[in-house]
């Protein structure tokens, strides 16, 4: 195994965001890829949300902050330079969720603080969330990235955050800045100490010496096009002659339905869900029949996903108690 490591220089989302697609398309099946990257002043959304639902476009706007959408799923979170962002990238079996989460764990231990990996997607210092994670897979080469709060700007989150109340309600906590702590509360830490911490704990829990390389900008020119485009940003939603809007144990949605003569023409399902690629089937599987809750109750029936029973079952049933309210 070969260990490659990444370090950005730039705090550009769209650039950052597009060397690590590169990264992903590239990768060769012997080699883990570490990656470290900053972004100043931006709201990144995962890859299936709805950016006018999830995020106070016009604050953002008027504070000159950026909107970023990733390639992985979950929610929108707050980047700022006193967030460090990593991601792992690896092909079959170099790629190990539960590992690269224990890597990232052990580098804040050595920093001097209880983490914790919760079971889910996030490290936690003392029951405190101080790294959310993602995932994304292109192939057979797949990508783990997350954050790391260090010093960020908690009072930002709500001015720029437009969390659903039904989510927190979930979770059990009145904000998204009450169940987060940053490290320089717990310790005296900075970004160019804790990135020294990341990369020796990639080399030693890997046991490979890592080779240090430059970013492949040309490269990955066309990928961050891509992440500036207004297409990849604000995608154009379906009519909204029928809505569902809800929270589950698997995350939340948003569904449009644009209805033409009684009949669902397209739609769009907008989620935090953890699996972009189960959202995108949902989607492709309800056009083309009728525009009521008893129709597509009876489609999402009959579609068959073994990963996801429980989620899908949640999602009927709720259908199910709209369509007879």
């Amino acid at each position: 195994m070969k260990l490659e490591l990444y370090e950005s220089s730039s705090f550009n989302p769209y650039q950052n965001l597009g060397v690590e697609a590169y990264l992903l398309e590239t990768c060769p099946p012997d080699t883990l890829r570490f990656y470290l990257w900053q972004n100043a002043h931006t709201v990144v959304i995962g890859k299936n949300q709805h950016a006018p639902t999830e995020v106070h476009l016009e604050a953002l706007n008027n504070d000159h902050g950026t909107l970023a959408r990733r390639s992985s799923g979950g929610g929108a979170v707050y980047h700022d330079l006193g967030n460090l962002n990593f991601t792992f990238i690896a092909a079959g079996e170099l790629f190990s969720i539960p590992r690269q989460m224990e890597m990232i764990a052990l580098a804040l231990r050595n920093a001097g603080v209880n983490a914790q990996v919760n079971g889910r997607n996030d490290i936690e210092i003392d029951g405190a969330k101080v790294s959310g994670n993602a995932f994304a897979h292109s192939k057979d080469k797949h990508l783990h990235h997350g954050t790391l709060l260090v010093s960020v700007d908690k009072a930002k989150l709500p001015k720029y955050l437009n969390v659903n109340p039904k989510k927190l309600k979930r979770k059990n906590v009145t904000s998204v800045a009450a169940r987060i702590v940053n490290l320089s509360e717990l310790i005296t830490i900075d970004i160019p100490s804790l990135k020294a911490l990341l990369f020796k704990a990639a080399e030693s829990y890997s046991g490979v010496q890592g080779v240090h390389l430059e970013l492949p900008l040309k490269e990955a020119d066309a990928y961050m096009t891509q992440y500036a485009s207004p297409q990849w940003l604000l995608p154009l939603a379906a009519k909204e002659n029928l809505t569902f809007d809800e929270c589950f144990d698997f995350g939340c949605i948003k569904w449009m339905f644009e209805i033409e003569n009684g009949i669902i023409v397209k739609n769009s399902l907008w989620s935090d869900a953890m699996d972009t690629q189960w959202i995108s089937d949902l989607q492709d599987h309800l056009n083309g029949i009728p525009g009521t809750e008893k129709a597509i109750v009876e489609r999402l029936k009959a579609f068959d996903d073994p990963r996801h029973a429980s989620d899908l079952a949640q999602l009927i049933t709720a259908l199910e108690t709209q369509g007879n309210a």
